[in-house]
């Protein structure tokens, strides 16, 4: 484990001398801010349009509770940016290396595949933890101006932190296989983007495969998370899939080495 977290600490400090990554974290922050201002501001005015129509006409169809409503949707939000983020920040993980020659000196190293990825997966993941504690600026924001329900904001960063790390599993598992970092990134974001829709598949077949296909998704297990329940057949396969992800990563370095 000493190896792994001296691998994390290496990937760590390159993270914030690569331009890519800070780029991707100055535009995740800008963009993730400009969408939850903006969704702030509408339920807002949607929360303020109610409270007239009660006053004029006793009742209204527009019942919100904005801090609620605001959550929800920005969990969602942030959800769908990260998966954009994500096969940026990891397509250089072990392409990366080869492309500074370092790779062959991981390769004859005492340490094994498990300790190289899992150090990169940790590495990863701080950096990703980094993205998500900018956001609590936004939480912030409602505890201050409103009186939000503290346990679907925790569930819903630890749906957040499960949903990522499988992001970056498979973001990994790609960048192993491949020299070109572009090809790595494509290849993640086009196998997140399936795993993503692949529950809207379901809709419109039989009940087997929709159940079938509600399981595979990656977003329809982060739900309950963002509702602030925590379900234990939730936890389970997003560490389940994170898992084999690694697993996956770990025998692609092992046969590199051999090929060596």
């Amino acid at each position: 484990m000493r190896h792994a977290l001296a691998i994390a600490r290496r990937e760590i400090e390159s993270y914030f001398v690569s331009p890519i990554a800070c780029a991707v974290m100055t535009v995740f922050t800008f963009v993730s801010g400009l969408f939850f201002s903006n969704m702030l501001v509408h339920y807002v005015r949607q929360a303020a349009l109610a409270d007239s129509q009660i006053q004029k006409f006793g009742r209204s169809d527009l019942q919100l509770d904005v801090p609620t409503v605001v959550l929800a949707q920005f969990f969602q939000n942030e959800a769908f940016l990260l998966m954009l983020a994500i096969p940026l920040l990891t397509m250089g993980l072990v392409t990366d290396e080869r492309r500074k020659g370092t790779i062959e000196l991981l390769m004859t190293s005492p340490v094994r595949g498990i300790e190289i990825v899992i150090g990169k997966f940790l590495g990863a993941m701080s950096l990703y933890g980094a993205m998500l504690g900018v956001t609590l600026i936004h939480i912030g924001v409602l505890f201050a101006y409103g009186n939000p329900e503290w346990k679907p904001i925790l569930t819903g960063y630890l749906g957040l932190v499960l949903l990522g790390g499988c992001f970056v599993s498979v973001g990994l598992f790609f960048s192993s296989l491949t020299k070109n970092q572009i090809v790595a990134g494509m290849f993640t974001f086009v196998v997140l983007l399936l795993l993503w829709v692949i529950g809207w598949i379901g809709n419109f077949s039989g009940p087997t495969v929709e159940r079938l296909t509600s399981y595979l998704s990656l977003t329809s297990h982060v739900d309950d998370f963002l509702r602030g329940v925590i379900d234990s057949q939730h936890v389970v396969y997003y560490l389940s899939f994170i898992t084999f992800g690694l697993f996956l990563t770990a025998k692609a370095v092992d046969s590199e080495r051999w090929r060596g």
